[in-house]
């Protein structure tokens, strides 16, 4: 089992992606005796199906909602099916679903504090005369009417189709879009409790995610180039495109809604299209790599005050010997016309040795249209244990700033938390 960041595993899900068509000379491709003395260049069929799950179980103990030990879990199933024709054109589909009990809360933002549309500068959109609660569309926080949201969610995250062109990876189907398919950023101890982007939360109202869910889930078509260049001299550049008719489906960490739990109104986007970059480059015993994405929605459906999504994000990764660092950023108009932007940016720094990682990470957000911010800090180890197993352990601070209505005005209230946690994974 190796340390893989999240994002070049999801790229493995569907084996070796943007390989240049294989031929017969290629001695790692599989032939058969029987058409050695056909034309070279024609092949039999090769089909394989293989399946994967992750598994994780994470105890928490300290500022939980019931003030005791709390045990959530998260499951990730998947189905590969690859097949390479007798031209040697690969071509399969994904199949994955995911499923988490999570503490309290909506599976993306919920309400913080108390701030009704029609007090002060609560966040608001509608008319003048009939202001109305938004749910902001990025962050997916609201401030006012009912918490909603069960602790227990599982979705299909992944279904999609796909082929390889030789100059890249085309997918048509469900799944991530190009925002989220190579993200750089720093290192991180575990998988689901994470100062920046993990599917668990360790503190209830506090979530900070520094890659942009602008295209949702939803059925998307993607495509992913091939890296060009060379690593240890110019680099390598790897482009990515993706283009999603609508997102209104929700799904286990991220939920975009028409309508929130108490008669909330959000937006749903269409027609969102992504582009990312990412490099590469390593001299001598440094390993550097930056990322950049866009998002932009051409049209939004819903109440006045609501404007078609828009952001930018960035990320940067250094390695050297046993020492890991990075950052990410991202920013975003949160889909409304107010000025009300999201921002989110996390850096982390770690040190591993042998099966042993060991980082501290701290990420942050703020919601101004909202009026909440958030700050996390977080000290981890982990051990691999064996070919399949992970156990971490840590301990999370984290500190939520929201808005509370008082007469004619508003207030900012905190609230800080103090959490442990241990976390056990098996990876197959």
């Amino acid at each position: 089992m190796k340390r893989t960041s999240s994002a070049i595993l999801f790229a493995a899900l569907s084996g070796t992606l943007a390989a240049p068509p294989a031929f017969p000379q290629d001695p790692a491709f599989p032939q058969n005796p029987a058409t050695q003395s056909r034309d070279p260049f024609e092949l039999e069929p090769v089909h394989s199906l293989t399946w994967r799950g992750d598994a994780g179980l994470v105890l928490l103990a300290g500022d939980t909602p019931h003030d005791s030990i709390e045990m959530l879990a998260d499951l990730e199933v998947g189905l590969d099916f690859e097949s390479f024709t007798d031209l040697g054109r690969r071509w399969g589909f994904v199949l994955t679903g995911h499923a988490e009990r999570d503490l309290p809360g909506a599976p993306h933002g919920g309400r913080v504090g108390s701030c009704p549309a029609a007090v002060g500068d609560c966040a608001r959109v509608g008319t003048v005369a009939a202001p109305q609660t938004p749910i902001a569309s990025d962050s997916g926080l609201f401030s006012d009417g009912a918490f909603g949201g069960d602790r227990s969610r599982a979705a299909i995250s992944e279904a999609y189709l796909f082929t390889d062109t030789g100059w890249g990876e085309v997918r048509l189907g469900y799944g991530v879009g190009a925002a989220r398919l190579d993200p750089v950023g720093g290192p991180a101890t575990a998988r689901l409790v994470r100062a920046d982007g993990g599917h668990l939360r360790a503190s209830s109202g506090t979530a900070v995610r520094t890659e942009a869910p602008h295209s949702g889930q939803d059925p998307k078509f993607v495509f992913r180039s091939v890296a060009l260049g060379q690593e240890t001299t110019v680099g390598t550049v790897r482009a990515a495109v993706s283009f999603t008719p609508e997102v209104s489906q929700c799904g286990v960490n991220y939920c975009p809604r028409g309508t929130g739990p108490g008669g909330q109104v959000g937006a749903i986007n269409r027609d969102v299209a992504e582009l990312a970059l990412t490099y590469q480059v390593r001299r001598g015993e440094h390993e550097w790599a930056v990322s950049l994405s866009t998002s932009q929605a051409g049209q939004v459906e819903a109440e006045p005050g609501f404007d078609p999504v828009s952001g930018v994000d960035a990320g940067l990764s250094w390695r050297w010997q046993d020492w890991r660092a990075g950052g990410r950023w991202r920013r975003s108009n949160n889909a409304v016309s107010a000025s009300g932007d999201y921002e989110a940016w996390a850096s982390s720094v770690g040190w591993e040795n042998g099966d042993w990682l060991t980082t501290l990470e701290f990420a942050a957000s703020s919601d101004d249209f909202v009026h909440s911010d958030s700050e996390i800090w977080q000290i981890a180890s982990s051990r691999l244990v064996g070919d399949h197993g992970l156990v971490a352990f840590g301990l999370q601070a984290a500190e939520t700033t929201f808005p509370e209505s008082t007469g004619p005005g508003r207030v900012q209230r905190e609230v800080e938390t103090f959490t442990a946690f241990l976390e056990l994974g098996w990876r197959y």
